[in-house]
């Protein structure tokens, strides 16, 4: 069985995702791999599906004991040996999993990086059959990394220690620096290397300043009735204060932070990812093991340290495609609320480096740029389209408004209390607000005191970080920052220049979700569906998400499928899960049918767009149906119009028509200039890979034409198994 065949068996998929292919193979292949793919991009499936055809176990090392159990249930719901080694298990159970190893019974072993520091436990691995090891979160081997842990060092042994055995190493956030640190501490060997879009379309950004944060957060969840997410505060305080709020204002939420007890915390992790509760509130610092999929939003309450772990957090919402919120409430306060945790950093280039990115981040949240791009700019990516659709500037966007008057009041009234006060009392001085401190102070006889009465303090507060981001104020001091003037602030407070701020077009409080693809899905069976999943879930003792995603039930919901096979074409049901799960949900849509006659035929009629793999039963038959469209003449643009599926769907189809000799012409579909070419690159680097023969085509030519000259080189008698340049 080639890989793509098990692809479909075992997770349900007709096709990769962007770079699944590539890595893939290079695994099988038995290279080493670096590659950072973003969260949702399928990186377990790049080790799951080597390890379930490869002789051996992988050993996938992870930080996140929380999650290990997790990606153990989800494997072995897919029908693979997954086990699981690290400190919540007794010694008997240890030594049950050890022997299992030894006896090469695992395709997936996740363990702990600190249990390669332990004792003798190297040598019993080089007595094991392994097949690779995998190394996620690889960017906690980094020192430059957001989130570098000691324990990752003891994996630079790993190259010495396990001679012949490949590594592959897996990362969500890693800049060009990190990168290379990891393939140096790791000791790559000419590893493939990809580096994946950290685009995430289906995420929608979306930041605000924070005024009421709670009662923000509350408004938030109340616009996703029955929807998961996560809410990360700065402090456990903080943390305790929010879930308190939620909880008392009829929202099902529970805390978790480093200050619990590791019962509680773990009960609150299982509540949340068996949902039970809709809504788990947790500080940045101390992070989670989440690794459910159908998170439909993710708010930060307060401003991150950092763009890496913003994205990482971010992150965890919408991993299974469908459309998520990603919602960021900031004050200029954060700042000064972070700087002391840099400034704590015992090594000064630490502390540059800490400075710099929370620069960076007050900077993503102030500058009325698109949010994606500044995202995919901190990476090294370029984002070129002029409006992303899925952010607050692009959808909303903002003007520019000339605020030189409004920015004088402020600095009038900074100028005549001395420049010895914060931006709060500044703001009650121009908003006139009557308090004691006012009072006593004699700042109600100031010629600017209550001067913007008709405007409230947010405007005041807002106009006040706009003016300190441009660098007309300057705040300074510890513990309390107070306000001074700066050089370029004169030059607007005496009208030699003009001060200009921007302003969001409308609100956006409403928040809205991400791109994704349209499909309408009949409401309640998927509520049906998902009741019964949750059931069943509850039984087995595993949560909903492993059983099948949100994704998986909207197009259930959609398509309404009333056999096995129909039901095959869902995304991510496979030949495993169909017969482990498939007869009650088949029988929970055929009595809905049969209570609703006319649904089927409403979901019918509606405008219903749903990936390839729900149109066609298995492999096979849709290359049958390719192989009948070609057979008319038609292109491969004509045939992918005609089926709604991608070019490269299609392309990948004719080559492998072309592959068991169907006797396709192959000058109908590439240029005979562009083969002799291409098959000129072949000869240099072999059939196995793409990437270089479309590098070497400079352009004149893409992955779809590589495809099909690739399938009629094989029916010409060319092996895949020639692979002359591994590095290219």
């Amino acid at each position: 069985m080639n890989y793509t065949e098990q692809l479909q068996r075992i997770f349900g998929f007709s096709t990769f995702r962007a770079n699944q292919e590539e890595i893939v193979q290079a695994i099988l292949a038995g290279r080493d791999v670096f590659a950072v793919m973003p969260t949702g991009g399928g990186k377990s499936l790049c080790y799951q599906l080597p390890a379930s055809m490869m002789k051996g176990t992988c050993l996938v090392i992870s930080p996140l004991i929380s999650l290990m159990k997790d990606q153990v249930d989800a494997a072995n719901a897919f029908g693979m040996d997954a086990g699981l080694l690290n400190s919540t298990l007794s010694n008997a159970e240890q030594h049950e999993v050890m022997t299992r190893l030894q006896e090469g019974l695992y395709d997936l072993l996740y363990l702990s990086p600190e249990r390669l520091a332990l004792p003798g436990f190297l040598e019993r691995l080089r007595r094991a059959p392994l097949s690779f090891v995998a190394v996620d979160e690889a960017h906690c081997v980094s020192e430059w990394g957001h989130d570098f842990r000691p324990d990752y060092l003891a994996l630079s042994c790993l190259k010495q220690e396990l001679p012949g055995v490949p590594i592959t190493a897996f990362t969500a956030t890693a800049t060009q620096r990190v990168q290379e640190d990891i393939i140096r501490r790791l000791a790559l060997s000419k590893p493939l290397m990809t580096r994946a879009s950290f685009d995430r379309p289906n995420l929608f950004y979306q930041v605000q300043l924070r005024d009421q944060v709670n009662s923000q957060i509350e408004a938030v969840i109340r616009a996703h009735p029955d929807e998961a997410g996560i809410v990360y505060r700065l402090s456990r305080a903080d943390v305790e204060k929010t879930a308190t709020w939620l909880q008392k204002n009829g929202i099902k939420a529970l805390p978790y932070h480093a200050g619990l007890d590791k019962q509680t915390r773990s009960r609150n992790q299982e509540a949340f990812n068996r949902d039970e509760v809709q809504v788990v509130v947790a500080t940045v610092a101390f992070g989670m093991g989440i690794d459910k999929s159908n998170v439909r939003f993710v708010i930060h309450g307060d401003l991150p340290k950092s763009m890496e772990g913003y994205y990482q957090e971010t992150g965890r919402a919408g991993r299974d495609g469908e459309p998520a919120l990603c919602l960021l409430l900031y004050s200029r306060g954060d700042y000064f609320r972070l700087r002391p945790f840099v400034d704590q950093l015992p090594d000064e280039r630490e502390r540059q480096l800490g400075l710099a990115q929370l620069s960076r981040m007050m900077d993503f949240a102030e500058k009325p740029v698109c949010r994606r791009r500044a995202v995919l700019r901190y990476f090294d990516e370029d984002y070129a389209p002029d409006n992303c659709g899925s952010c607050d500037i692009c959808t909303h966007g903002v003007e520019t408004v000339d605020a030189t008057t409004e920015a004088q009041m402020v600095m009038s009234a900074v100028y005549r209390s001395g420049q010895r006060f914060g931006a709060g009392h500044i703001v009650d001085i121009v908003y006139g607000a009557r308090t004691g401190r006012i009072t006593a102070l004699g700042h109600d006889q100031l010629k600017t005191y209550g001067v913007g009465r008709e405007r409230g303090k947010r405007f005041w507060r807002q106009l006040i970080d706009s003016m300190l981001s441009q660098g007309l104020l300057k705040s300074e001091g510890d513990p309390y920052p107070l306000l001074h003037i700066t050089v370029a602030g004169e030059e607007v407070l005496f009208g030699r220049e003009k001060f200009v701020t921007h302003r969001m077009l409308a609100d956006t409080s409403e928040g809205k979700k991400g791109r994704s693809e349209e499909l309408a899905y009949d409401p309640q069976l998927f509520a049906l569906l998902k009741k019964l999943r949750r059931d069943m879930a509850e039984k087995e003792g595993v949560p909903p998400y492993i059983l099948f995603s949100d994704k998986s039930l909207h197009q259930m919901s959609s398509l309404m499928p009333q056999t096995p096979d129909a039901l095959l074409a869902v995304n991510g049901v496979g030949q495993m899960k169909l017969e482990r799960y498939g007869k009650p949900f088949l029988e929970i849509i055929g009595n809905y049918l049969f209570d609703n006659p006319e649904a089927f035929k409403h979901q019918k009629s509606s405008k219903v767009i749903v990936p390839s793999v729900a149109r066609k039963q298995t492999r096979g038959q849709t290359l049958e149906e390719t192989l009948r469209l070609a057979e008319t003449g038609l292109s491969v643009e004509e045939i992918a119009a005609a089926r709604e599926l991608k070019t490269s769907t299609i392309a990948s189809h004719i080559g492998e028509l072309l592959q068991q000799g169907k006797g396709l012409d192959v000058d109908r579909y590439v240029d005979r200039e562009v083969r002799s070419a291409m098959t000129e690159l072949f000869k240099s680097h072999g059939l196995f890979r793409l990437k270089p023969i479309v590098d070497g085509m400079k352009g004149r030519a893409g992955y779809d034409q590589a495809h099909i000259v690739r399938g009629f080189l094989v029916s010409q008698g060319w092996k895949i198994e020639e692979v002359n340049d591994y590095a290219a």
